[in-house]
């Protein structure tokens, strides 16, 4: 029987009187890279907020390991959601200090998110002077504190140059590797395709596919096909 990390359950989100988010019902199996794919504006970040208890659903159920989402799910969840929230007139240590303390964590807990990220020989150096690439992975450095059993990244190779993307690409397959379950969401399929093996594709709000798949696949073909509308063989 296939355990989900995270299931959701109709999941709707209304704003403004238009339902951006409809109906959707997810399930990523544990220790799974799910990839949920769309068009910028599909309800891909909606979707996530609600994940991460940023936005709360107008309608249905998110359950995290079985269990209804509350507040302690947090623990077992570390999410970087759109840019990375930082203070530039800090390091990055002082940056993951601070979060840390709000988590009640330990010192020892930073030193692994720098080496994990590749951040540990930033010393002194403030965060405004850090490449993009360098916040992003600060961001997610934040995202795995505590050791979270569920990664929720939002678009997180947006911006980086090809070193950079092949640097996160190599982070994700580590932390997997460690039994980490990854929902990373992307409109850069090339990206997604080398990573996932399970994907959701979310459009007008709505989730129109989703299913396991190989590395083999034609995830761009399969991608437009369901985009627009042709139904599936």
């Amino acid at each position: 029987m296939i355990e989900y990390a995270i299931e959701t359950r109709n999941l709707t989100k209304r704003m403004r009187g238009r339902r951006i988010v409809k109906n959707v019902s997810l399930k990523i199996p544990r220790g799974s890279v799910y990839g949920l794919l769309g068009p910028n504006g599909a309800g891909k970040s909606t979707t996530l907020k609600m994940l991460t208890g940023l936005l709360r659903p107008s309608e249905g159920e998110v359950r995290v390991f079985g269990k209804p989402w509350d507040r302690k799910c947090l623990g077992r969840i570390g999410a970087l959601i759109e840019t990375p929230a930082l203070y530039g007139n800090l390091t990055a240590f002082e940056n993951l200090l601070i979060h840390s303390r709000l988590m009640g964590l330990s010192e020892d807990e930073i030193d692994k998110v720098l080496v994990t990220t590749g951040l540990e020989n930033t010393g002194k150096k403030l965060v405004s002077h850090f490449s993009l690439g360098m916040k992003q992975r600060l961001g997610l450095a934040i995202a795995l504190l505590g050791d979270p059993e569920i990664l929720i990244l939002d678009e997180p190779t947006n911006g980086l140059d090809p070193i950079g993307i092949e640097e996160f690409r190599e982070m994700v397959r580590s932390l997997h590797s460690r039994g980490k379950t990854i929902l990373l969401s992307s409109h850069i399929l090339s990206e997604v395709a080398q990573l996932v093996d399970h994907i959701g594709i979310i459009n007008e709000g709505e989730l129109k596919y989703q299913s396991p798949i190989s590395h083999e696949e034609d995830l761009e073909a399969l991608f437009i096909k369901t985009v627009r509308g042709v139904a599936h063989a």
